[in-house]
Formats: structure tokens, C-alpha cells, sequence
């Protein structure tokens, strides 16, 4: 399987605000492109919804799946309607050559310790400032989205 431009089409997601594209522990392993759009990463503590990041058009998410396997760490949600391209984790392994992956893996190893450490022990307000804390609203709104996505794909969402 490769991407090309004649099957770009069908890697390509469209997805309407407040649709949840995946939750953290998915086992999915894929990488999404932002072509439009804005979409929210986050992660829950009980009903709390707390941003992470932002992204918009032409950043990545999920490289840390796409390289190492292993589950997602946050849930990412349309912020606005949005449209993504899907990159297949199989695309990877067949395109990089092993020595290559497995410096990546390293380097992902690295990424998700420090994740956890700053996980644990906090970030300074001065380093987050860009990102706002949501309304309860929001968080609501958010709340239920993840809540869908979890009976539309069979699965029990714990807060």
C-alpha cells in the first residue's frame, strides 16, 4: 500500500466540530496531516477536560503512535470543522529504512518520558500560556463528544 496522488482521496478525513477523531488509550497507530481546520488535543481527569495543545493547518499529530505502537496518550477532538489526511502506520514501516525507525523509536521513548514527567510534576503557568483552560461549557460539550465515540465504537469510556 503507498500514498500516492491518484488515492490521496481516500486518506483524507473530514470532520465537523466537536467530532472526536481519537481518544487516548485508541490502539491506533496511524499519523493525521491538518490540511483545514483546528483541532484540540486533551486529556480527562474524571469530568475535567484539560487542553494540551491546539494544532492547526500543517502540523502533525499522533507521531508518537505512528513510530513506537504504542497507545494514544490524549484524546484529539475537532475544535472546528476540520479536514485531516491519514497517513498509515504500515506506510512507515515500509518507506524508512530500520536503521532510521529505530532511532525514531528511541527518540519517542525519550518524548513520552518526559511527557510523564512533566505529566506528574506539572508545567509553569509561563511556559502554557497560549493554552486556555475551557469554559465548563466546553468542557461539557467535549465530555459528551468522547462519550459517543466511545458507544459508536463499542467501548467504555472512563472518566
Amino acid at each position: 500500500m503507498s500514498i500516492s496522488m491518484s488515492n490521496l482521496e481516500k486518506y483524507k478525513i473530514k470532520l465537523k466540530k466537536n467530532d472526536v477523531l481519537c481518544m487516548a488509550g485508541d490502539i491506533n497507530h496511524d499519523l493525521y496531516y491538518i490540511i483545514s481546520g483546528n483541532l484540540l488535543i486533551c486529556v480527562n481527569q474524571k469530568r475535567q477536560i484539560t487542553p494540551i495543545a491546539y494544532l492547526g493547518p500543517n502540523e502533525y499529530l499522533g507521531e508518537l503512535s505512528f513510530i513506537d505502537h504504542m497507545d494514544r496518550s490524549a484524546h484529539i477532538i475537532a475544535f472546528e470543522d476540520s479536514e485531516v489526511l491519514r497517513i498509515p502506520s504500515a506506510e512507515f514501516q515500509t518507506q524508512v529504512p530500520r536503521w532510521l525507525r529505530r532511532i525514531a523509536k528511541k527518540i519517542t521513548a525519550k518524548i513520552r518520558l518526559m511527557d510523564e514527567i512533566i505529566q506528574q510534576n506539572g508545567i509553569r503557568k509561563k511556559n502554557v500560556e497560549s493554552i486556555k483552560p475551557l469554559s465548563i461549557e466546553d468542557q461539557r460539550t467535549y465530555f459528551n463528544s468522547l462519550e459517543e465515540y466511545k458507544k459508536k465504537n463499542n467501548q467504555a469510556f472512563k472518566p
